[in-house]
């Protein structure tokens, strides 16, 4: 419910939100709106994301019970091309993806080994900590976002029209 419900609150309300609260309307003042709209539309892609991805562990948690194997006619275990991730609820599968999955790589200064040196050095190394950060968590935002840009930059060029051609 969370993924289906996100993008149609945030992008249905933003414009009774900025025609009550701050007096921005659409035929008043176009860019305006058009640009908070797609800013409205980028904090969607952000809260979405990550849902999604909980979305799809899920409905691979559920595929790969025993009850919808034998209903496939599958007798050990559903055979996919990657091993799919853990589903361990909304919450606890986000946790996972940031602090048990993979690895990623993070620079942090290097110790220097010299006593009395006096000039300080710029060297740092990568060290992979467990986890896949933040950045797990929306993966795939880059294309999504691009869209949304390639969307916005065809309504402005197009005078603004609604899915009009």
């Amino acid at each position: 419910m969370l993924n289906s419900l996100v993008h149609p609150f945030i992008t249905l309300t933003t414009p009774l939100v900025l025609r009550s609260q701050f007096l921005i309307d659409r035929d008043l003042s176009p860019m305006t709106f058009s640009v908070v709209k797609f800013c409205t539309s980028c904090a969607s892609l952000f809260v979405k994301l990550p849902l999604e991805t909980v979305l799809r562990r899920g409905q691979m948690a559920v595929l790969a019970e025993p009850a919808y194997l034998q209903a496939l006619d599958k007798t050990s275990k559903m055979e996919t091309i990657i091993q799919p991730g853990p589903y361990n609820g909304v919450v606890g599968t986000m946790y996972t993806i940031v602090s048990d999955e993979g690895s990623r790589p993070v620079t942090v200064p290097a110790k220097s080994t010299q006593r009395g040196r006096k000039g300080k050095t710029n060297a740092s190394e990568v060290v992979y900590k467990r986890g896949q950060g933040l950045e797990g968590l929306w993966r795939g935002w880059k294309v999504s976002w691009w869209g949304l840009v390639g969307l916005w930059t065809a309504s402005i060029a197009g005078g603004g029209g609604e899915g009009e051609f």
